[in-house]
């Protein structure tokens, strides 16, 4: 389902009144009203009060640069920030600058918004932008502009406009960790560490590399719902008009760096060698890959996102959109997905882990798969329209199902016809699937004891699959390309 602000209102309203029934320490709450910044981070310190900041636009360099954060450590507050807006010019700070450590709050409101001192709202010359790291492209190390390690915390109709980050144009090609070509300064979104935390109403527009949500152990039980996630793409062909020396990829010819990991592998294989053949040969074997053309790049990480033991999380009426990963979800303990869409992004749009459940939501696979599947999870539930993906480039599939047992059913949305017919790919055994599109089926060699109804065609290269065709009405707006198309 679109992202819509107005239902998102209503469940933030809906989830304050049982945020507050269920913590009885909330009805009893001293008044406090702020109106500058230092009042505000005083204020959030404290316990059991309803802090409402006067409405009007703040910049964090009102603190001093010591304290240029707020530290929400009280508990059992409710921090009204509705009309507020605070700018944080980037070089400002270099760590985030909201942390809710306490539990039992309410955070509502505020538009947090990075901005550069040099007045750029939008970057488009990637080559200026970068050289001019000391200044623009400063990020926050590895930190969220928002990070919730508290537990039992409401964050409700808040919105985070993230800048600044090294390097920024490139999405991951020059690294995303520790093994990093050029130097790494990334810039989060929210990152949640608490348990029962829930996110509900926000927007995440995010203009730098980094996650927009994203949780980490010791996190549980998270909701995230109502929500808006917004990347930035980039056609790679671009990369390879930036040609000054001083540009990233004119400094990588044009290649994506091998990982530590292929050099040391190259090495050991070199010195296996006579000297002079082995240098050669281990500068060949860890060479890097020409940058691809005729893709799309994500300039930012994944739109929500759970890493290892970051516990249970559900994601709710939610729109991710130009992001690396969409709604990435496969290291989560367990993991449900309501009628959610994840759109444009350039690695996978959804992924699940095992036992995990999608159910009414919808997608497209324009840049990248529907569904990648990651890590071959198994016994997932998945209820997905497909969208019309017209624009598609790329050679990826349309999804690639690895994994064993699921149970999946793929219904077909209004639309122009796609030029090309990308094809839903079965790995794996023993999963029930139903094609409700015209778009092909292919079961491969390890596909086997699958049962699969498709009103597409199918071609099956598999063992023991039980294979059926159906009949769907056409629609007015969506006429079926005859099957031997792509």
């Amino acid at each position: 389902m679109p992202w819509r602000v107005g239902p998102g209102r209503r469940w933030s309203t809906i989830g304050c009144l049982f945020f507050a029934a269920a913590c009885p320490t909330l009805q009893a709450q001293t008044r406090v009203e702020v109106s500058t910044l230092p009042e505000l981070r005083a204020a959030v310190q404290e316990d059991n009060q309803t802090i409402v900041m006067r409405s009007g636009r703040y910049s964090l360099t009102d603190l001093p640069d010591d304290a240029r954060d707020l530290p929400c450590s009280g508990s059992n507050n409710t921090i009204e920030l509705v009309g507020v807006s605070v700018t944080t010019p980037v070089g400002a700070t270099r760590r985030g600058y909201i942390k809710i450590s306490g539990d039992n709050n309410v955070f509502r409101g505020g538009v947090f918004e990075d901005v550069y001192q040099n007045g750029l709202e939008e970057v488009t010359d990637f080559s200026a932008y970068n050289q001019d790291r000391s200044r623009l492209a400063k990020g926050l190390g590895g930190d969220a502009v928002l990070a919730i390690t508290g537990d039992n915390n409401l964050i409700a109709g808040t919105k985070l406009i993230v800048r600044g980050s090294f390097p920024y144009g490139y999405g991951s090609i020059y690294g995303i960790g520790a093994e990093n070509a050029f130097g790494l300064d990334k810039r989060c979104g929210i990152l949640v560490k608490g348990e029962s935390n829930i996110i509900d109403g926000c927007e995440v527009q995010q203009r730098a590399f980094g996650h927009g949500i994203y949780m980490q152990s010791p996190a549980d039980r998270t909701v995230v719902r109502n929500t808006l996630v917004e990347g930035v793409l980039r056609p790679s062909n671009e990369l390879y008009l930036e040609t000054n020396p001083r540009d990233l990829p004119a400094r990588s010819n044009y290649e994506i760096p091998p990982s530590r990991a292929s050099r040391r592998r190259g090495r050991g294989r070199g010195r296996n060698r006579d000297e002079n053949r082995g240098r050669e040969a281990g500068r060949e074997e860890v060479a890097g890959t020409p940058i691809p053309r005729d893709t799309m790049i994500p300039l930012a990480e994944d739109g929500i996102r759970v890493y290892t033991r970051g516990g249970s999380v559900t994601v709710e009426n939610c729109t991710v959109k130009k992001m690396r990963g969409g709604i990435r979800l496969y290291m989560a303990s367990r993991a449900t997905v309501i009628n959610s869409t994840a759109i444009d992004c350039g690695d996978t749009n959804f992924n699940l882990p095992s036992d995990g459940r999608i159910v009414g939501s919808s997608g497209n696979f324009a840049y990248a798969p529907l569904s990648d599947f990651r890590l071959s999870r198994s016994r997932q539930k998945i209820e997905l329209t497909i969208l019309p993906s017209t624009q598609s480039i790329g050679t990826h599939n349309l999804a690639d199902i690895l994994g064993d047992e699921h149970n999946i059913i793929f219904h077909r949305a209004d639309g122009p016809p796609d030029a090309k017919l990308r094809a839903i790919v079965i790995h794996g055994s023993g999963s029930t699937i139903k094609n409700e599109t015209h778009y092909p089926m292919t079961l491969l060699p390890t596909a086997n004891r699958n049962t699969v109804e498709s009103c597409g065609p199918v071609t099956d290269l598999g063992s023991g699959n039980e294979v059926s065709r159906i009949e769907l009405p056409v629609s007015k707006t969506d006429t079926p390309s005859p099957p031997n198309q792509g």
